[in-house]
């Protein structure tokens, strides 16, 4: 398994996504089953529906972000665990960038050969 190739792919994927606003954010519920968690700065939410939701909260209706760094491993089960370190921006606020690190372990879809889907998701803002 290129463990780096499937991470470079997800991040690159997700972040297009994410950024696309809610019109787009919303396809990325299909990386999410019901079993998968995100800790959002602190406040767990499990399953597909809670994680869109979290993720769509008005607040968060522009983001745009950078990426600076994305680390790979391979993780048990045939997964993969994501480092993502960047900067973002909230309401084209570029001249007020937060920085953010993001951890992604990507479980293979059961009957899906070289699917992929988020089991666990962990974001949090960086303040130096």
């Amino acid at each position: 398994m290129d463990f780096t190739s499937i991470a470079n792919s997800f991040v690159q994927h997700y972040y297009a996504t994410f950024d696309g606003g809610s019109a787009t954010r919303n396809n990325l519920a299909s990386l999410y089953r019901p079993e998968s968690m995100l800790t959002w700065e602190g406040k767990q939410v499990q399953g597909q529906s809670g994680i869109i939701e979290t993720i769509n909260k008005p607040e968060l209706a522009v983001v745009k972000h950078s990426v600076t760094s994305s680390d790979a491993q391979p993780a048990p089960g045939g997964g993969v665990l994501v480092l993502v370190t960047g900067n973002l921006a909230v309401d084209n606020a570029f001249d007020k960038p937060m920085q953010f690190t993001e951890t992604f372990n990507l479980q293979p879809i059961p009957g899906q050969p070289g699917g992929f889907f988020v089991y666990n998701q962990v974001f949090r803002l960086v303040f130096a």
